[in-house]
């Protein structure tokens, strides 16, 4: 199938890292066992992308994000506007992958 572009890649890359950057800033704020969870498997995600390129691997981990937003993330933690932005920046990086892997 090949590998995605450096420009999407990068594009990818910055998704996940303000998603973890909002995550920890909102764990300062609230002690809550989804926050943590989201922000591990947010992680973890990263170091994944971050060791490949190949797009057959990235719609793995796409289809992975996925599953987890839609099943656990796409709920309010809190009434802030950074919970806001966690779901939007999830729904973002699962967008942008599915338009770079179509």
């Amino acid at each position: 199938m090949g590998n995605i572009d450096k420009e999407n890649y990068d594009e990818l890359i910055k998704i996940l890292d303000e998603l973890i950057e909002i995550i920890v800033v909102m764990r300062k704020k609230e002690k809550d066992y989804v926050l943590a969870q989201n922000e591990r498997e947010a992680r973890e995600w990263i170091l994944f992308l971050k060791g490949h390129r190949d797009k057959e691997e990235l719609k793995s981990l796409e289809d992975e994000i996925s599953d987890r937003f839609f099943s656990k993330f796409d709920v309010r933690i809190g009434k802030s506007h950074l919970d806001d932005r966690r779901a939007e920046l999830m729904k973002m990086y699962i967008s942008k992958s599915n338009e770079i892997l179509k």
